[in-house]
């Protein structure tokens, strides 16, 4: 009986702790591609788990190609983004999907009313689509 005391003890303990280590961040998922005609859309579900609003996040993109060569750089908004809440953004790339190999998060260029390198500190990268990496 007295271990199964302390084990929940330590249960209550440690449960806020893993809840806590996403808080503060923004996840930012590339969930599906689509093609749609010459293009691709780079379909992103971002969530914001800080507690305040994020009134603009713009983020610098490199698309690579399978091969790793550079297809497309450029600056995407993905604010608003109101706090606790997951929203779904999508963008087009002038290329075949199955050409897209990887994205890289290059850098934040804003993040109000959060500092841009504190905001990309704060990135939590994923990607459900097999065939592309996201990453920072």
């Amino acid at each position: 009986m007295r271990d199964v005391l302390i084990a929940l003890v330590v249960l209550q303990v440690l449960a806020p702790l893993g809840a806590s280590a996403v808080e503060g961040k923004v996840l930012v998922e590339l969930n599906t591609v689509e093609i749609s005609e010459d293009r691709c859309r780079l379909n992103f579900v971002i969530e914001n788990k800080f507690e305040q609003a994020l009134d603009s996040m713009k983020l610098d993109l490199v698309v690579f190609s399978a091969d790793g060569s550079i297809m497309r750089r450029f600056i995407t908004e993905m604010a608003p983004l109101r706090p606790m809440k997951t929203v779904v953004r999508a963008f087009s790339v002038e290329a075949e999907c199955t050409q897209v190999g990887a994205i890289l998060v290059n850098d934040v260029t804003a993040c109000v009313p959060i500092d841009p390198n504190a905001c990309l500190d704060r990135l939590e990268l994923s990607s459900r689509v097999k065939t592309i990496r996201l990453y920072k």
